[in-house]
């Protein structure tokens, strides 16, 4: 004799309908709080679909979804855009001032080298007379000034920008390899600066060498001292975006 099965109660049929409603509408729910409307309008065939209303949506579905896009993107347009602050390169040098100071007063007990800060122009300036950087006449680096340069501060990472100056006194060049004032200022710049790339100090694109010959005279004198005064490499230190064009 076949085992009689026991039929369900009435409402537990209903019960069931009614928790299938609500898991399909919590569904919709979460769909719709997406910005996601193609994964929303797959989840409305699916429904459809197992609904057994086939897997095609209605024509107002249709316009339903076609009336999201626009709103969608329309909504995209209207999003702020971020606002980019680029960094600036203006630093306050003047810490590096006093640490350049230490360092020369340290390694040239003549006081020889002068250090000026500028305040108005965030500016360093550093003065190297003849006698400690170049031999009368020539553009080859004394090995005293060779080590007073190592003593630099590594600027290779830095934003700032290097200017090197020569200058000579008025008296004009007799003989040697150079044929005026301003081919010898221009290659003792250069032949600083060039010992600051080697020493991996500075990279070449941070650097300007420029040759003013007598132009810029400390001194007006015509003593052997005056001459001396004017005779010089100066190495300006400046923010990379305040450099001189």
């Amino acid at each position: 004799m076949p085992k009689k099965v026991k039929s369900c109660p009435a409402w537990l049929a209903t019960f069931a309908d009614l928790m299938s409603l609500l898991m399909a509408l919590f569904v919709l729910l979460y769909a719709m709080s997406s910005t996601d409307i193609p994964k929303y309008k797959a989840v409305v065939e699916s429904l459809t679909e197992a609904l057994g209303n086939g897997s095609e949506l209605t024509p107002e579905q249709e316009q339903f979804f076609q009336s999201l896009q626009p709103a969608s993107e329309s909504e995209r347009a209207q999003e702020p855009t971020p606002i980019v602050f680029e960094q600036s390169t203006i630093q306050d040098l003047k810490p590096l001032f006093k640490d350049l100071i230490k360092t020369y007063s340290e390694a040239d007990k003549n006081s020889e080298i002068k250090i000026d800060y500028d305040d108005d122009k965030n500016q360093i300036r550093l003065i190297f007379p003849e006698q400690i950087a170049f031999d009368p006449g020539r553009a080859d680096l004394k090995p005293r000034f060779v080590e007073l340069l190592q003593k630099f501060f590594a600027f290779k990472n830095e934003k700032v920008a290097l200017q090197v100056i020569g200058h000579t006194d008025s008296r004009p060049i007799s003989g040697g390899r150079f044929k005026s004032n301003w081919e010898l200022s221009s290659a003792r710049a250069a032949s600083v600066i060039e010992q600051l790339v080697r020493d991996e100090t500075i990279r070449a694109e941070q650097a300007q060498a420029i040759g003013l010959a007598d132009t810029q005279p400390v001194s007006k004198g015509i003593t052997p001292l005056d001459y001396a005064k004017n005779r010089r490499v100066e190495v300006l230190i400046t923010p990379e975006d305040l450099r001189p064009r």
